[in-house]
């Protein structure tokens, strides 16, 4: 049972704060972090080591940005995507189907469950609660690891801000019951994060009772989702910490009131951070002190529950100004919509001062930056994961805010719409000059990949052999297809973020345009429960199973599924070490088939395998 900090505990805590409070926008606790007008920074000069940064958003819907169509204008993101050398990924998903799984898949490469991500915890204040959540506990490498273990240049470089959800930031957390699991435990250099879900605006108002006159709830009319042990704390403290070697538990936390805005606070971090990277002596060869490299991730809250606009952003929206207009014979946007349609307003905005502070520190050219959420939207269209207006107003679901679009499922679901999610990257040094739109599949998991491919390195020899789902994304930067590579035509297993499989809840597995799905969250008819089988190159939509015109194929993927199950129970067991290494159940009608001859040969494409039915 997790365990309180004592009463003075907090009181120490307190006091550290108070004194520490002017530290605070350095993120490293350091002044030199600070712009300096004392002299002149140095001439722009492209680094001649690329640079890594994700860009994390919160349960929003393929179609919701503008450029697919989405109803909050996203123009800063359209001018993104429209510029050289960038990609929309018409075909990433994340590598979970919830918040926590998806974060654990970007940082290792792995799928969740590899490293014992089974669920999700509720903890939003580290002062009322310490998560007990295990990730990864024989220290799988990381995004971190990756950068540090090069060395050099990329000395000090790697960041997390934003929403963690990986577990407890204290270092001694193991003495309250929890699990000692934050950023700088899994690679990173620093953090300015928060522990688990975070309110997009006024985050931590509720942190001092002088300032919860600043509290802006927005539809919500009071705090929600902020818990204690996975159980509601309407008065918790929803905030910022950092890394802090002198503090206690060796963090601390803002001690004033965060912006209005959630998104610009990370967005204001990470421009301190790169100009910090710019100004500190060049350790490059040349002559010159050249900017230093880094890797970064951005987990931004928007637009999870609570998801709260501004008030001017609300108006804005509703003026026409920032969102399109409700289709004739509509009702006017609800005041939950309205919050939405803000808060992907303004992470427009965020996403902006990013991509400006990369230009003004010269790094833009050369850093490879991945785009992506974390999952579909949220809340599930029952009884076959089709939304009630799906087939007049897709990008209006009656559920609630989110879009999908034409992709069946949302949030939790084995359907696409439950994990396929808007996807951007672009890295001009790589890419070229010219903006593409690719339909090629890419994962979460390939960003470490990517980077190791990139710079060179290699895992530890104790972990040379672990299993590895992503894939290095840089032949599809340079223009070939997956077809091209010698690793063939994409494939990976999906299944909903629990271990405790219920039928419902669902796996699926992907090779090519294929897809196998048997039980999804969202889906309660017995239609959904048998084994089905989608060409998602003729049916994005998922609306026409094929698993009886195409038995062979449906054998294949089942097939393909459980030797990959085989080895993420293996890796449970003999590479993370799992404490709970729970069994994770395998599908019904895989569980039947279990005695039979299994399928043997691979699947090229189509007709092979409709030739292999004959």
């Amino acid at each position: 049972r997790n365990q309180n900090p004592p009463i003075s505990l907090k009181a120490a805590m307190l006091s550290h704060q108070k004194s520490a409070a002017w530290i605070i926008l350095s993120l490293l606790s350091s002044t030199n972090l600070l712009p300096t007008t004392a002299s002149s920074p140095p001439p722009l000069i492209s680094p001649a080591l690329p640079s890594f940064l994700f860009l994390l958003i919160d349960d929003v819907g393929w179609a919701d940005l503008s450029y697919n169509n989405g109803t909050a204008l996203t123009p800063n993101i359209n001018a993104w995507v429209n510029r050289p050398g960038t990609i929309i990924l018409q075909d990433l998903h994340s590598g979970g189907t919830v918040c926590s799984p998806t974060r654990a898949t970007i940082l290792t490469g792995r799928n969740h469950f590899r490293d014992c991500v089974d669920y999700v915890y509720g903890c939003s204040d580290m002062t009322n609660c310490v998560p007990d959540f295990e990730f990864a506990p024989s220290r799988t490498f990381t995004v971190g690891d990756a950068v540090r273990s090069k060395g050099g240049e990329y000395e000090d470089g790697a960041i997390f801000l934003g929403k963690w959800h990986l577990g407890s930031f204290y270092n001694d957390s193991e003495a309250y019951g929890g699990k000692t699991s934050s950023p700088v435990t899994h690679g990173f250099d620093h953090f300015n994060a928060t522990v688990e879900v975070s309110q997009t605006a006024t985050t931590n108002c509720m942190c001092r009772p002088e300032w919860h006159h600043l509290c802006n709830f927005g539809h919500y009319g009071k705090m929600t989702h902020c818990e204690a042990n996975s159980k509601p704390a309407p008065n918790c403290c929803m905030n910022y910490w950092w890394d802090e070697a002198s503090a206690p538990h060796g963090v601390t936390n803002l001690t004033w009131p965060s912006p209005d805005d959630d998104a610009t606070y990370l967005s204001d971090a990470f421009a301190r951070f790169l100009h910090h990277r710019r100004t500190q002596p060049g350790r490059a060869l040349r002559g010159t002190p050249a900017p230093l490299p880094f890797a970064a991730q951005i987990s931004f809250h928007n637009c999870h529950i609570p998801f709260v606009g501004t008030n001017a952003s609300k108006v804005a929206c509703q003026s026409g100004e920032t969102c399109r207009p409700p289709l004739e014979g509509d009702p006017l946007y609800t005041a939950e919509e309205l919050d939405y349609y803000a808060c992907l307003n303004e992470l427009d905005g965020a996403v902006a001062e990013v991509l400006n502070a990369l230009d003004k520190e010269g790094y833009y050219d050369n850093t490879m930056i991945m785009f992506a959420s974390d999952n579909g939207p949220e809340r599930n269209c029952p009884p076959e994961g089709i939304c009630k207006r799906a087939h007049d107003r897709p990008h209006r679901p009656t559920e609630g805010p989110g879009s999908a679009g034409p992709l069946r499922g949302r949030k939790r679901d084995i359907f696409e719409g439950g994990h396929r999610v808007p996807g951007i990257v672009s890295w001009p040094a790589v890419v070229g000059d010219t903006a593409k739109v690719s339909w090629e599949t890419i994962m979460t998991d390939d960003f470490l990949p990517t980077i190791m491919d990139a710079i060179g390195v290699k895992r530890p020899p104790e972990q040379e052999s672990w299993a590895m789902d992503g894939q290095s994304i840089i032949p599809i930067l340079k223009g070939q297809t997956w077809k091209d590579t010698p690793q063939g035509e994409r494939s990976f297993g999906i299944g909903y973020f629990d271990a405790k499989l219920k039928i419902n809840h669902g796996w699926g597995y992907r090779e090519g345009k294929w897809k196998y799905v048997e039980g999804s969250t969202s889906c309660n008819q017995d239609s959904c429960q048998k084994p089905l089988l989608f060409d998602l190159e003729n049916d994005i939509g998922e609306r026409h199973d094929l698993s009886q015109k195409y038995p062979a194929i449906l054998s294949h993927l089942q097939h393909q599924f459980k030797v990959w199950h085989s080895s993420v129970m293996d890796s449970r067991k003999y590479e993370s070490k799992c404490t709970k290494p729970t069994e994770l159940h395998l599908p019904l009608s895989i569980r039947k088939m279990a005695n039979q001859e299994e399928t043997s040969g691979g699947l090229d494409n189509e007709n092979r395998a409709e030739e292999s039915m004959a």
